[in-house]
């Protein structure tokens, strides 16, 4: 799933599309209830909110046991967090990252810059001056920070999706996520990747690929 209101894959709409199932017309009663309980805003404030009190943080406190941590849904963010897409653990394969590249991301973009043009336009017809020409570059502004934004976010998914791995769920949840340290707001992944390319894993399925590739510094 993605964190895009203008997807049908969004994920706060396929939550209510489960509470409509579940409550039928109580559904955004029951949605007010439950961000109440929650703290939050609204749903998607609850999925992209940060530390203690987001989706995240409350699913990895779940899916942890002792030092074992093993969350299986992740969030892959965009660096401002106006963007994400919600990966399964479970379906993980070596093609996932561009599906998801192709299906969802490349899509976006172009979607951000064909609504870009018509924007400049509308400024270059606009002269020089007067509170509608500053509202136009402000709007241009803000789309054009949002495309960088996608932007980077493409390019350290392709990244990883050009290595070319295989994921092997025998590997562990810290080992896979690491590959994906750039994107999702986890520091355990960060530290799991170092350790992947000091050779620490060299017995894992991963461990072993990216030896392959030259990417491991050795034990």
């Amino acid at each position: 799933m993605v964190d895009d209101p203008d997807h049908p894959d969004d994920i706060v709409r396929r939550v209510r599309d489960v509470l409509e199932v579940l409550w039928e017309d109580r559904a955004e009663a029951i949605e007010r209830e439950a961000c109440k309980i929650l703290g939050v805003k609204g749903f998607r404030d609850y999925f992209r909110k940060p530390g203690k009190g987001g989706f995240w943080d409350d699913h990895i406190s779940r899916y942890s046991k002792s030092r074992r941590k093993a969350p299986i849904y992740w969030p892959l963010q965009s660096f401002r967090k106006n963007y994400a897409l919600w990966i399964y653990y479970h379906r993980l394969d070596r093609d996932l990252l561009f599906k998801a590249l192709l299906n969802y991301v490349e899509p976006k973009i172009r979607l951000k810059e064909s609504r870009l043009e018509p924007l400049r336009a509308r400024r270059a017809a606009a002269g020089t001056s007067g509170n509608g020409v500053k509202k136009l570059e402000k709007e241009i502004d803000r789309q054009e920070e949002f495309v960088s934004e996608l932007r980077d976010f493409e390019e350290k998914l392709r990244g990883v999706a050009n290595l070319h791995l295989e994921p092997n769920l025998n590997d562990g949840v810290v080992l896979n996520i690491a590959l994906l340290w750039e994107l999702v707001p986890w520091k355990e992944a960060k530290k799991y990747w170092e350790e992947l390319c000091d050779g620490k894993y060299e017995w894992s399925s991963i461990g072993k690929q990216l030896q392959q590739k030259g990417i491991v510094h050795g034990p």
